[in-house]
């Protein structure tokens, strides 16, 4: 932390002292109300067709809200766990341990022994399954669903008296509690503020929780996603309940953040400066959640966030082949700003459809669409967005550069390249040590993948090996990783990776890049990686050359989707089947020794993870050979006919 960091924490911590000694005044002011209380801004209530929701997804959610219904939940690792009756809202239900009841800033909530793994009582406590509930109330017309969300948020707010627990320790998760509790008054109107008892208890929990954000926002270092999140609940919560003296200055100061943030965050072209697709998705959403709220009531954001936000959709959509498939690029622990029951590539989809501005029935039956817009599909002011094309796309600040061929047909090889930062300084906290991977996609079918994430805290070791350059398709010296981690969040010496040379001809594209991670051995590496893609046959060329003088043992790793089936097809070849799609990898070096990982512990090798603290086998295929000198060690990939003939 630099000296402006450690003063702001202090004055934070001298903010907590203060606090701690006026708890109840703070009570006092939820219902205390302006002099000339203005009129409720024009907050929405559900104006879309939700009958138009697929029939199937329908069910689907009825079904997860019953299991709330009878207190049994599934996240991350749990599946249809018991919690319980009342709902301990402070038990990590994956490992039984219980959070104290403390002041919260008292709390070292990274402590396993203290409060488990504290992303499932966050996970928990962010409220998002009373918007299913509330959902499921509409599409059976069962009221029992608003009885339940009355009694859980009646039961939340005793279990969680201001200020005291771990459900206090982060404004992230106040916010986000703020947008479930938002969404569940837009679904169900206003029948649950009549109840005079219950509106006093909404009154006090909302006033609390935006007390909360703005007395402890994110900033400096930890003005990331988080901030986003904060800001906004905060905006969310300030148009829905305008009940507070401070409800327009709140709604105000939010709304400057946002727009801030989204200029500091997110580069020019469209990329999230923390270098995860994952959080691109779950930041995109929050931008959309209080633009387009701001639409409805009257308060616009201004066309410079808009332009932004249509940028980060084109990102995404570049990125992604003809089935919605994408890397899992840096970090992603599977948040979504209004959960459904949906995987992140359908997320995506979801954004790819407002960036197009897809047909009024497309986005009527497209529930995450209309809660995003609050029901208002036809009005998304990002603007219209293009196709991903043929050849090359660039995205010079984030350093992705995408090479594709056939778009959206049978052949179609999409190739996306990672030629760039490390992640958001100055932690650069959810980037991985990935500099010069590729993934790629072919006929539809995703085949070299980015492994995910898995966990935050439950494991040192596991967090470290899929943050780690072993887990990503580049190659690896000496066993050690491009970048060196100072912790969980943390990277202390960070790997400059950045293109240097890009070709777009009537033949081939081609883009070079390198990183100089390596520089920091005592015989200093440069890892320079040329890739080139085929216009007239979809085949993939990678060509590795290490600069040194030294002796050096070096990996080259290929990770696969876990429905890829591999077998050797030769010295040094392999067959790799997906579906009905087939590829030939050939290392060209016969210097290089494979081996194949599955579900490998010893050493770990070969996992992917798509959902948070959910691990899976995948084939990791492994080339490995010790160099003295400059080398190349060239690889190419091509469709399985093509190498036949």
């Amino acid at each position: 932390m630099g000296p402006a960091e450690i003063v702001s924490r202090l004055a934070e911590a001298g903010r907590h002292v203060l606090l701690r000694a006026s708890l109840d005044g703070v009570r006092r002011r939820a219902h205390k109300l302006p002099g000339n209380s203005p009129p409720p801004r024009n907050v929405p209530e559900l104006k879309g067709r939700l009958g138009e929701v697929p029939v199937q997804f329908r069910r689907d959610i009825v079904a997860i809200a019953d299991g709330w219904v009878s207190h049994r939940a599934t996240f991350f690792g749990l599946r249809d766990s018991p919690l319980g009756d009342p709902i301990d809202w402070h038990r990590d239900y994956s490992s039984g341990v219980v959070g104290p009841m403390k002041y919260s800033s008292l709390i070292d909530h990274r402590d396993k022994a203290v409060a488990g793994d504290i992303k499932y009582i966050w996970e928990l406590n962010r409220l998002q399954h009373l918007v299913l509930l509330a959902l499921s109330g509409i599409f059976t017309g069962n009221g029992g669903y608003g009885k339940t969300i009355e009694r859980q948020i009646r039961s939340w707010a005793a279990q969680n008296p201001f200020m005291r627990g771990v459900n206090w320790k982060s404004p992230l998760e106040a916010g986000l509690r703020l947008i479930a509790l938002a969404y569940v008054r837009f679904l169900s109107g206003t029948v649950m503020e009549e109840n005079g008892h219950f509106r006093n208890v909404m009154r006090e929990m909302v006033y609390e929780h935006q007390y909360f954000i703005r007395k402890f926002y994110s900033k400096h270092s930890s003005a990331n996603n988080h901030l986003i999140g904060e800001m906004t609940g905060l905006y969310v919560a300030s148009a829905f309940w305008p009940w507070y003296e401070e409800s327009e200055d709140w709604r105000a100061f939010a709304r400057n953040i946002l727009t801030e943030e989204c200029l500091r965050q997110v580069g020019d072209d469209g990329v999230g400066k923390e270098r995860s697709s994952e959080y691109q998705i779950f930041v995109l959403e929050f931008f959309l959640i209080a633009g387009m709220l701001g639409e409805v009531i009257g308060d616009p954001f201004p066309q410079e966030y808009w332009n932004r936000v249509g940028r980060m959709v084109g990102f995404l959509s570049a990125i992604s082949d003809q089935s919605g498939n994408l890397p899992l690029f840096g970090d992603g622990d599977s948040g979504q700003a209004v959960w459904l029951p949906e995987s992140t590539p359908e997320r995506a989809r979801s954004l790819f459809r407002f960036g197009r501005r897809a047909g009024e029935s497309d986005l009527n039956r497209d529930l995450r669409a209309a809660l995003l817009s609050w029901g208002r599909t036809s009005e998304v002011p990002i603007g219209w967005l293009s196709n991903p094309w043929n050849g090359l796309q660039v995205f010079p600040e984030g350093g992705y550069y995408v090479l594709a061929t056939d778009r959206g047909g049978g052949n179609e090889m999409v190739v996306v390249f990672d030629a760039g930062p490390l992640g958001l300084p100055p932690l650069y906290a959810h980037g991985h040590a990935d500099a010069l991977s590729f993934w790629l996609s072919y006929g539809g079918q995703e085949f070299l993948i980015d492994p995910g994430t898995f966990c935050y805290y439950s494991s040192a070791v596991w967090r470290s090996y899929f943050r780690g350059t072993a887990a990503h398709n580049t190659a690896r010296l000496d066993g050690q990783d491009q970048s060196v981690a100072g912790g969980p969040f943390l990277w202390r010496h960070m790997a400059d990776c950045r293109a240097e040379r890009v070709d777009d001809n009537d033949e081939f594209i081609e883009v070079e890049g390198f990183h100089d991670g390596y520089r920091r051995l005592a015989d200093p590496v440069i890892h320079r990686r040329r890739i080139r893609l085929s216009k007239k046959s979809p085949s993939l060329s990678i060509t590795d050359r290490l600069e040194c003088r030294g002796t050096h043992d070096v990996e080259l790793f290929f990770h696969f989707n876990e429905k890829c089936h591999l077998r050797r097809a030769g010295q040094n070849s392999f067959l790799v089947s997906n579906g009905n799609k087939q590829l030939i990898l050939r290392f060209l070096s016969p210097q290089l020794g494979t081996e194949l990982y599955r579900g490998s512990e010893s050493p770990i090798c070969g996992w992917v993870s798509r959902t948070f603290d959910v691990k899976q086998p995948c084939f990791t295929l492994a080339a490995r050979t010790r160099i003295t000198g400059p080398t190349e060690l060239p690889t190419e990939i091509t469709p399985a006919d093509m190498s036949a003939a």
